[in-house]
Parts: structure tokens; C-alpha cells; sequence
């Protein structure tokens, strides 16, 4: 999967550019605060419709405006294809490939994107919602119909809710059966997922951190058994979790069990990731989850997703760093920034590009 050009009109910090780019490594060069993170933002953003931060539309409109629109072209094969993404600080939003109106999941259908950025690592260290955050977008580019199921279910668990809190007399909720049908199918694909997930992510982090231990573990706040893989089951242990707390949601008015719920718990050679491991080793251990996830949408697509890496090199030793370069040989098209040396990538093809004074300057 190709970018292979992009223009940005009131985003972030970028007025009126734009950039065409090469197959193999693009680097990104400038100081901080340049802009560098915001065109990876926006190259995202063009793929998938969203930022890879999590930020609000209304945050990346550019200062003093009052609309952003990002624009690239998309090459998947022998398929090109134009993609423009548009929202006004009115709320609306509007995405459109090759001129035809689209949503949001046309483009996780279409397209794939692998990003990895210094918020990442919360994934390790932050709140249960960033871990979530991550099985959502990488899982969905995987499956259409786990999107499917996400957008649906966030739908259902909204309406049961308002029935916790408008409901005085404590009746049977009309929406449970939805969101036990659609939380267990959830809790289900994204078991089967973290365990791809973490064996891919175990080897990686062990090549780059010479052997040490990561181990993931998932905890959806249904409580399961060893029969994980029956979605019977799960859906009998859903039902049945939803009657244990059922006194406690009336008075909270709140849905205490599902998806929305889910965490999961990562190890460094056996200690709690979250208190225990340096920044250097969270930051090991979030890029090694993210190249566990681009393997995966590469055998599930059958074609290599955009890889791109914001500071991947912060806060890691000259071991780390040589040997991270050494793991991803094996992009198509790759986006790298950094504030100080270009570092040697396994490309045959690659661009550098300037970022200063808000704008975009090959070099």
C-alpha cells in the first residue's frame, strides 16, 4: 500500500502544502514542534478517517479556521485512488474516494495503517480506554464485521443506559440480549486476536531488547473459564455476570460489564509493565505490539499495510535502535520522523523530506 501524494489545507499547523512521496522510506527531519508528528497524523488520517492520537476533528483544524481538509492519493496494487477527508467546525464531516461519498468504514475496507507515536506508550502505562483503543483500530482493519459489531454494540450499550437511568423500578433492561450478543462476539474475536498478537509481539520485543520476556494478557470483565473459545459460553457468562451486578448497575446507571469494560495486563520478564518497566522498556515493548499488528493485517490482507513511526528511536540504546532498524525490512512504504540522525534503513528507495516553518521541503 502506496501514499503517494498528499495535500493538507488548514490542518494543524499546515496552512496550504503538499508532498509527493516515495516508495520505500520517507523521513520526516526537523525540530520539535515542527510539525513532523501532524503529517503522520494526516497521512493516517487519510487512510482510516481518524487520527492515530485520538484526536477530536475540531482539535486538528488549523488555528484560526474554521475547516481542514486532507487530501492524498492511494495506490493498492495496480489501484490508485483519491481520497479526501473534510470536516467544518460546524461537525460535520465528509469523506469521499475517487469524488463518491463514503464512510468511515469504506476506508477501513479499502485501506490499512500501522502507526506508532510517544503517546503509544500508554498503551502500556496509561488508562484501560488506550489499550481498548488499540484492539479497536487494528482488529477492525482486520475485520469488517468486527467494525460491524464495535459500532453496533457502542449503539446498543448507549440505549440500555438511558434505560438504567430513566428506569426507577428496576424491570428487566429490553437491550440486554443486544449487548450480550454483540459484547460476546467482541470479547471473542479480540481473545483470538491478543493471542496472534502477543506470541508476534514476544519474539519481536525479545530480538530488539536481547531476550527479554513480554507477555500479554487479556481481561475482559466477563468472568471466563478455560472454555474461552465457545461463544455459548461466553454469552452464558455474560448473561449470568450481568445478574450478579445487576443491583449495583441500578444504582451507578451504568452498563458495568462488556467491551467497554476490557483491559489487558502486560508482563516484562515476569513484573507488571505498568509500574515496573523504564520508559526505554515501555517503548520497546509498544513498538514491538505494533509490529506484531502490521505482520497481522499483512497475512490477513494479503498486502503490507503503511508503517509509520513517530521518534521511534527516543529513549533507546544504540543496541535497541540497530536492532529495530533490523526488523522492518520488510515494509512497502514507510514514514519515519526524527529530530537528529537519519538512521540506515533496509530500502533501496528513500526520500527526506524538511519540516520547518510549516511546510514540507524535499530535500
Amino acid at each position: 500500500m502506496i501514499v503517494s501524494s498528499i495535500k493538507l489545507t488548514s490542518f494543524r499547523n499546515f496552512e496550504n502544502v503538499s508532498a509527493i512521496f516515495s516508495d520505500g522510506a520517507n523521513i520526516f527531519f526537523g525540530k520539535n514542534g515542527a510539525g513532523k508528528s501532524n503529517l503522520l497524523e494526516a497521512i493516517f488520517l487519510t487512510l482510516l478517517g481518524k487520527s492515530p492520537r485520538g484526536a477530536r476533528d475540531a482539535v486538528m483544524v488549523a488555528e484560526g479556521a474554521n475547516f481542514y481538509r486532507v487530501e492524498g492519493e492511494v495506490r493498492t496494487g495496480k489501484q490508485t485512488q483519491s481520497v479526501a477527508i473534510a470536516y467544518d467546525t460546524g461537525g460535520r464531516k465528509k469523506i469521499t474516494i475517487d469524488k463518491t461519498p463514503s464512510r468511515n468504514s469504506g476506508l477501513f475496507e479499502r485501506f490499512s495503517a500501522v502507526s506508532f507515536g510517544p503517546t503509544d506508550l500508554e498503551i502500556l502505562s496509561g488508562p484501560p480506554s488506550k489499550r481498548r483503543e488499540y484492539i479497536n483500530i487494528y482488529l477492525s482493519q482486520a475485520s469488517a464485521k468486527h467494525l460491524s459489531y464495535l459500532s453496533d454494540y457502542h449503539k446498543a450499550l448507549e440505549q440500555r443506559n438511558a434505560f438504567l437511568r430513566q428506569n426507577e423500578y428496576g424491570g428487566a433492561n429490553p437491550y440486554d440480549e443486544m449487548v450480550i450478543e454483540l459484547g460476546s462476539q467482541i470479547t471473542l474475536q479480540r481473545k483470538l486476536f491478543l493471542e496472534i498478537i502477543s506470541g508476534d509481539a514476544g519474539e519481536y520485543h525479545a530480538n530488539i531488547s536481547d531476550g527479554q520476556n513480554l507477555k500479554t494478557a487479556y481481561t475482559p470483565s466477563v468472568e471466563l473459564n478455560d472454555d474461552f473459545g465457545d461463544i455459548k459460553l461466553i454469552k452464558l457468562q455474560f448473561e449470568k455476570t450481568i445478574g450478579r451486578l445487576k443491583e449495583r448497575e441500578k444504582i451507578l446507571q451504568t452498563s458495568l460489564v462488556g467491551p467497554h469494560r476490557d483491559d489487558i495486563d502486560f508482563y516484562i520478564n515476569g513484573r507488571p509493565a505498568r509500574t515496573h518497566a523504564s520508559q526505554g522498556e515501555m517503548r520497546t515493548a509498544a513498538i514491538a505490539l505494533k509490529l506484531a499488528v502490521f505482520d497481522y493485517l499483512k497475512r490477513i490482507q494479503k498486502i503490507s499495510p503503511l508503517l509509520l513511526l513517530d521518534e521511534i528511536f527516543a529513549e533507546l540504546d544504540i543496541s535497541r535502535r540497530r536492532k529495530l532498524i533490523d526488523s522492518f525490512g520488510q515494509f512497502e512504504q514507510l514514514f519515519l520522523t526524527t529530530a537528529t540522525d537519519i538512521p540506515e534503513l533496509a530500502s533501496n528507495e528513500r526520500k527526506k523530506f524538511v519540516i520547518e516553518n510549516n511546510s514540507i521541503n524535499p530535500e
